[in-house]
């Protein structure tokens, strides 16, 4: 047989990561016919934003450094540098140009001065809601606003989502965050106790980067985002709470620094890791291509030692549930939104879509749905964590899911009983639980599952 290089390996006889030939593989099957051979594949992350199709033809582009340049500013004039500009002059082909506005609060897209733009989407940097607009004009000193966050209206979807659940909830209960990193020294997150990177590329020739579970050095605000909707505590200074600010938090981050998408041999490896390291629950909220055998098995033996999993249902569109929320054991969330809980002008205005349901909520325009879903989470406009000490909204079910495994976490550690189970029988009645808490609103059971829990 041709040469099998083992590049890693779970344990001595567990998973390993190989590289061969389609030759080999194919001889490989024939003399292991019950060998489970698995493609590398990756995931991305699940927070809604559109994107520019950099192959779309874009009429009216421009020469570059010859554009319209277009302000982001604050309701007091002020510029906001890091402000994501997404435009469009044909959103259907998704052809336009984006990028971020620089320390003047500027961006100089690729179009031409004076043409008017299908849709614009502004998401807001920390502390500050984005802007959508339809038909805006690219005339020459063209600036859009944004207004602030306050933390003190009620009326926010965490807070909403939350209610009165109290500051200890999930207390002694720990929440594995599977995902892009966490930031060590947030002071709304004293509540870490640590955790891994499981980036294999990092860590292969350097068993130390094994400690480097912080933020991944591009697209890295994600996790923390994830990690705050579970677990905030409010501090003097920020008076923002996730749903269960009791839990103990754990970062796995398998994103790598470069800002690609993570490999099922990372993810794999970091749900493995998070059983052994005592999580009760683990969030993903991440998604993919088709069904994958080695994340299936992970999540199995996670079920199987009590772990309950929990994933986001994917943001392609009303497109068919990404996996690994798709799996039947794994509990698929879509994302939901109430229309008055941000700004009318903000980009979360633009994921207002049907089906609506009752108090004033709908099903976010990017939310997948199918027959596997089993709940539903607020995901749009959600206000939480970002490194350095600071806070923002993001979109996504990647929002939705960490919502609802925290409140699993509050579930858990109000019922001592459940807590002093093992193995499956455990995990199931935790999903039983959680699934007994929730109540419909209307969207129709492949939108919401069994409800919104709370």
């Amino acid at each position: 047989m041709s040469k099998v290089e083992v590049i890693d390996s779970v344990s001595v006889d567990g998973p390993k990561l190989v590289e061969m030939t389609p030759e080999t593989e194919l001889e490989l099957r024939l003399e292991e016919p019950a060998l489970k051979i698995v493609p590398l594949v990756t995931y991305e992350k699940m927070r809604a934003a559109y994107k520019v199709k950099r192959a779309a033809a874009a009429t009216i582009r421009a020469q570059a450094g010859q554009g319209a340049v277009l302000r982001i500013e604050d309701t007091d004039g002020n510029p906001l540098v890091g402000a994501r500009v997404v435009a469009f002059t044909n959103f259907r082909t998704r052809a336009g140009d984006d990028g971020s506005t620089d320390a003047n609060g500027e961006i100089r897209l690729q179009i031409t001065s004076g043409v008017t733009l299908e849709r614009i989407y502004i998401y807001g940097p920390a502390r500050h809601w984005g802007r959508f607009e339809r038909t805006f004009a690219l005339t020459p000193g063209a600036s859009l606003q944004l207004e602030r966050i306050d933390l003190a209206q009620q009326i926010l979807a965490l807070r909403r989502f939350r209610r009165d659940l109290p500051l200890t909830a999930g207390d002694g209960i720990v929440v594995g965050i599977v995902d892009t990193g966490i930031d060590p020294n947030h002071p709304l997150l004293p509540n870490i106790s640590g955790g891994a990177n499981m980036v294999l590329e990092e860590t292969k020739d350097d068993p130390g980067e094994i400690a480097d579970w912080g933020p991944a050095a591009i697209e890295g605000e994600h996790g923390t985002h994830v990690a705050g909707i579970v677990g905030a505590r409010p501090s003097d200074n920020i008076d923002l709470a996730g749903v269960a600010p009791g839990v103990t938090l754990r970062s796995y981050r398998v994103f790598p620094h470069d800002g690609g998408d993570a490999t099922n041999y990372d993810i794999m490896n970091a749900i493995d890791r998070a059983v052994q390291d005592g999580c009760h629950i683990i969030n993903l909220s991440l998604g993919g291509g088709g069904e994958d055998e080695a994340i299936r098995a992970a999540i199995g033996s996670a079920l199987d030692n009590g772990v309950l999993v929990i994933a986001a249902a994917g943001n392609d569109g009303r497109k068919s549930v990404s996996y690994p929320a798709a799996l039947p054991f794994c509990i698929a969330v879509t994302a939901m939104g109430w229309t008055d809980s941000f700004p009318a002008a903000s980009s979360e205005s633009g994921d207002i879509a049907k089906p609506h349901g009752a108090d004033n909520t709908f099903v976010g325009a990017f939310s997948n749905f199918g027959p596997q879903i089993d709940l539903t989470g607020p995901g749009v406009g959600v206000v939480s964590t970002l490194p350095g000490g600071t806070f923002g909204a993001m979109s996504g079910t990647s929002m939705a899911s960490p919502a609802l495994a925290a409140y699993a976490a509050y579930l858990l550690g109000q019922d001592p009983t459940i807590l002093g189970m093992n193995g499956a029988e455990k995990s199931t009645a935790l999903r039983d639980k959680l699934f007994g808490s929730a109540t419909p609103l209307g969207f129709g059971r492949d939108f919401e599952g069994f409800g919104l829990p709370g």
